[in-house]
């Protein structure tokens, strides 16, 4: 039976998405035993929708981006919290969804048993509706009754409802009214059962928003009474549906307390849901999983199909796996179509690795298989979240990316895994692919001869070598070491506490007065009060009180001229570093004195003024009322480049697909920007592609546009780059854009723009630099910078072209070309402070070329090299002689003709000045060699070869000195090769010159 699907144009929400089926099949008077999934998510969401006037919203991603408390979206109602907390108001008052949920860890772990029950998933969707403030319990119940038993048919006799009976402790009574709605609505009081808070109360968190639930079971097995079952575990009588009352506020003392406005939140797993409409006991068994399990067959034809077999009956455990293989597939194509890193989320991390190993041991496919298979997810699930469609090469560039590093890991942990499992076979329990940490969590409990795995050693199993509660289990049982979960959890509970009172910034003494004296927080809303007018940019002056003056971290009533001090005001149009943006720089002034701010701190909202007070005669008091401005063109500087940041954040999107932020830093004369590429490293093709993009974009004169939203509202855009494991607010999260037919650049920020990207005037990347496997370091300069940078680019060209036809004409003078050549590499070693800085791409070829012109002079002198050694030495010998105060003569002569050699035999040097005691240094490919000879009548007590050239430039280079294999040190001498830094020779030389000359001028 083939869907035809309709879709209206003039929007892409999904409510607007209907599944029309070319054919009708009759309906089962009890079940739909051929109903499809699909059929069964779309009945859910038509019934609310059309039906009974909710609105559609879209499931979040599995990522939570403004709730810190979880690691994973868990449950429908994540996207709610805030108005359930009453921080947001709702969009809408009745909501209906299908949300994407991941349960890994914590109070909902389903991780370890997925796949050997028929009903545990790592990734499920939740189906749920829910009222703000509208409907109650009475409608809350009818639709949900209504649905379950005339719209998808489910017998009565198969369902039970629980309900809270009441807790004294919380003072509250048996929900009668629940249990009325139940009687009214048909349900025989026989299957209406009562149940305490464990069962039947509804917490977010240990405090607030809170209250009573109902649920409703079904029974797979038997229309006939078994009441004595329900909520006791049983596989064949399961919850299906369960609807919160949220009435009620927990408070910090554990009170509660009733919450000015009531809400209704539901949720219903889909799998289970299916299962029941088509009659399987097994989640498994469904549409859901079956085209899988078909696909896994297909690409693993070697193995036999799957049978739905559990327990015994599966005896080689080959069913087991394929429903882990399965499950973990459907999890991990969802958490990288929602932008999951994996090496920041270590525990989806360890998923990953576990399909992979699966894939290689037990369906034999050493890659390729999980690729494969996410087209299968994407295929089933794609039209119902359009994300997974739209990030499909992403999905397929990130598993790729990490079954290399797995391969990689694999083969560099063998073998001091097989040295471990050699002194302890105890550890062949345990899986080191899936998880590298054991290797260092073991080496620590060897280390401290632990007899048990107690609270501080589990802590540090977690904490320092990254080992998740289940793997601390696992050790612990594979080493036959007593181990308590529960007391770990206090600890992470006592950390996690801790990591919160942290999370502000730490309490300064100056915090801790302001805080006390109840001195209100400084309004920084200004930052942002900026127009364009006439192609000048305006920054409006804000008057400002001063409002404490503190010296030394001590609160003074006034200070003198000149005295560095800080300021808090009442208002501030400055802005103070965050987002990876320093703060700005400004001008206070009072009459005609000023205040020069040179940087801010912004300390739990006290906003920090740090710098000077200039006057000839005045002294700077407090509550002065001054006239704050900002510098202009610090200001300008810095936008143009936070703005740029944005830019190149999109234009490595587009050019290297998977990609993630991983910090960023914005100053007024460059933007850094490390990001993790999950593919190839960024060649310098890229690099000027990236560099042309943005420069069309700049030319484009594109508006940056600006729009404050909450955190129900950041779903509703289409494409937006978020940071996984950023925590962003719940209100006023400001969303920066630029889109043009070349880039869509669209993210939230703090940090302050330019109003259109043509004020930006130029833009391009001045290094690359690798800070690991994945993660790059990118620098780039906008503006003036970036113009001159150009034009220094194409001056060094201009050069370098001029020093090509002078190194034709003069190749038989060595000495001249290699100083003609360094000086224009020591052009192309700069800091990205300096004044003068290069393109990259210019960087690149300006190398390529000297490195050119470098190796066609080495490939000459190679045929002519004894002749380059000894037209230099016989000059050196002309020119360089040296005589000590008691008129002894000897030489040191640095070789300037080896640096345009690979290899310099410096016997060949040496052996031109038979007579007088000679010490030659060479530098060739950044490596300084060095060779000394002293004639036998020039020795003494004090001065030979091997002393001369260890005490001296040995000893500057922090080398070795030793004589040639068989030949007397005090006659001959060689210094080791030395690896020395370009920009430290021309130092170290001249010191170990000087080293060596006095040193023969004193002993010789």
């Amino acid at each position: 039976m083939t869907p035809l699907i309709q879709i209206n144009a003039a929007t892409t929400k999904p409510q607007n998405c209907k599944i029309i089926w070319c054919s009708v099949r009759r309906i089962s008077k009890y079940l739909h035993k051929d109903i499809c999934s699909k059929t069964i998510r779309q009945k859910f969401l038509d019934y609310f929708i059309d039906e009974n006037n909710h609105k559609f919203v879209k499931s979040s991603p599995v990522v939570p981006y403004c709730d810190p408390t979880v690691a994973f979206v868990n449950a429908g109602m994540n996207q709610f919290k805030g108005v359930f907390l009453g921080t947001q108001e709702p969009q809408y008052l009745r909501v209906a969804n299908s949300q994407k949920c991941i349960r890994v860890g914590g109070k909902h772990n389903d991780l370890n048993v997925v796949g050997t029950d028929g009903y545990h998933h790592t990734f499920f969707e939740m189906l749920g509706n829910w009222s703000f403030g509208d409907y109650f319990r009475i409608d809350a119940c009818r639709m949900a009754w209504e649905l379950l038993t005339n719209v998808y048919k489910i017998p009565t006799s198969r369902l039970y409802v629980t309900y809270f009976k009441g807790d004294e402790s919380l003072g509250i009574s048996e929900d009668v009214e629940t249990k009325n709605i139940w009687k009214e609505l048909g349900v025989h009081e026989s299957r209406i059962l009562p149940f305490g808070t464990n069962d039947n109360f509804w917490e977010m968190g240990l405090i607030g928003p809170c209250g009573p639930c109902t649920e409703i079971h079904f029974d797979h097995i038997t229309s006939k009474n078994r009441s004595e079952f329900v909520n006791k575990g049983l596989h064949d009588l399961v919850e299906v549906w369960n609807i919160v009352f949220i009435e009620y506020y927990r408070n910090i003392d554990r009170t509660i307390t009733p919450l000015p406005k009531q809400h209704v939140d539901t949720g219903m797993g889909f799998e289970r849901l299916t299962s029941v409409l088509q009659g399987k006991i097994s989640n498994y068994d469904t549409d859901i999983f079956n085209y899988l399990m078909k696909a896994i067959h297909k690409n693993c034809i070697h193995l036999p199909e799957y049978k739905g077999l559990f327990g015994e009956s599966d005896w080689n455990h080959l069913d087991q796996n394929y429903r882990t293989l399965a499950d973990h597939t459907r999890m991990c194509t969802v958490c990288l179509a929602d932008g999951v890193i994996p090496e920041e989320n270590q525990k989806f991390r360890r998923i990953l690795r576990k399909t992979f190993v699966l894939s290689e041991t037990v369906f034999k496919k050493e890659k390729g298989l999980l690729k494969e298979l996410s087209n299968y997810v994407v295929e089933n699930l794609g039209l119902v979240y359009p994300e997974l469609e739209k990030n499909i090469s992403q999905v397929h560039q990130m598993i790729d990316y990490e079954e290399e590093v797995y391969r990689n890991l694999r083969e560099s942990v063998s073998k001091d895994w097989q040295k471990l499992l050699e002194e302890n076979p105890k550890l062949h329990a345990l899986d080191i692919i899936e998880s590298p940490s054991y290797i260092n969590a073991y080496k620590e409990i060897k280390s401290t001869n632990a007899k048990a795995v107690d609270a501080e050693l589990a802590f540090k199993l977690y904490d320092t070598y990254g080992l998740d509660e289940d793997g601390i289990q696992k050790i612990a049982n594979a080493l036959d070491l007593e181990y308590d979960p529960e007391a770990l959890e206090k600890k992470l509970d006592q950390a996690k506490l801790k990591s919160k009172q942290g999370s502000l910034k730490i309490e300064t003494k100056i915090h801790k007065l302001l805080a006390k004296n109840e001195i209100g927080k400084t309004n920084d809303n200004f930052k942002y009060s900026y127009v364009k007018n006439n192609e000048e940019y305006l920054f409006k002056d804000v008057e400002c009180k001063v409002l404490r003056i503190f010296q030394n971290d001590s609160p003074v009533k006034e200070v003198d001229s000149d005295f560095y001090c800080c300021l808090l005001l009442d208002k501030t149009n400055l802005y103070s570093e965050a987002g990876g943006q320093i703060s700005d720089k400004g001008t206070i002034k009072f009459g005609k004195d000023r205040f020069d701010v040179t940087s801010l701190e912004n300390v739990n909202g006290y906003i920090l003024h740090k710098g000077f007070f200039q006057s000839k005669n005045n002294k700077l008091k407090l509550n002065m009322v001054g006239s704050l401005s900002v510098n202009r063109e610090f200001r300008m500087d810095c936008m143009k480049n936070h703005t740029g940041t944005h830019l190149l954040n999109a234009a490595l999107k587009k050019f290297k697909g998977a990609t993630c932020q991983k910090s960023s830093k914005v100053t007024n004369k460059y933007l850094k920007f490390d990001a993790a590429i999950f593919s190839e490293k960024l060649t310098i093709e890229e690099v000027k592609k990236i560099d042309a993009t943005i420069s069309d974009v700049i030319k484009s004169k594109t508006p940056v546009k600006v729009k404050f939203v909450n955190s129900q509202q950041l779903l509703d855009f289409d494409k937006i780059t978020l940071i996984p494991g950023e925590i962003y607010p719940e209100n006023d999260i400001k969303v920066i854009e630029i889109q043009n037919d070349k880039l869509l650049s669209r993210e939230p920020c703090c940090g302050t723009h330019v109003l259109n990207t043509g004020d930006i005037g130029d833009f391009c990347i001045t290094s690359v630099k690798s800070l690991s496997r994945s993660t790059s370091a990118i620098t780039a300069v906008t503006g003036d910078r970036a113009k001159l940078a150009r034009a220094s680019g194409a001056e060094l060209l201009d050069e370098i072209h001029a020093v090509k036809t002078y190194v034709s004409d003069n190749i038989d003078k060595p000495e001249l070309l290699e100083v003609a050549i360094s000086t224009l590499k020591k052009q192309l070693n700069f800091g990205i402070e300096d004044e003068n800085v290069l393109p990259l791409s210019v960087k690149q070829e300006c190398s390529e070329k000297l490195d050119r012109m470098s190796k066609d002079i080495k490939d000459v002198m190679k045929e002519n090299l004894r002749d380059f050694i000894e037209i230099e030495m016989k000059s050196a010998l002309n020119s360089n002689i040296k005589r000590t105060k008691s008129n002894n003569k000897y030489i040191v002569h640095y070789l300037r003709s080896s640096t345009m050699l690979d290899n310099v035999p410096l016997q060949k040097a040496t052996k031109l000045c038979p007579d007088l005691p000679i010490l030659v240094i060479s530098f060739a490919d950044n490596t300084v060699k060095a060779r000394c000879c002293v004639p036998k009548n020039y020795k003494n007590d004090h001065f030979n070869a091997e002393k001369w050239l260890k005490l001296t430039v040995a000893d500057v280079f922090k080398s070795k000195a030793a004589p040639p294999k068989g030949q007397d040190g005090a006659v001959v001498c060689n210094m080791k090769a030395k690896k020395i830094h370009v920009q430290e020779w021309d130092t170290l030389l001249k010191d170990s010159i000087e080293k060596a000359n006095r040193y023969a001028d004193d002993n010789l």
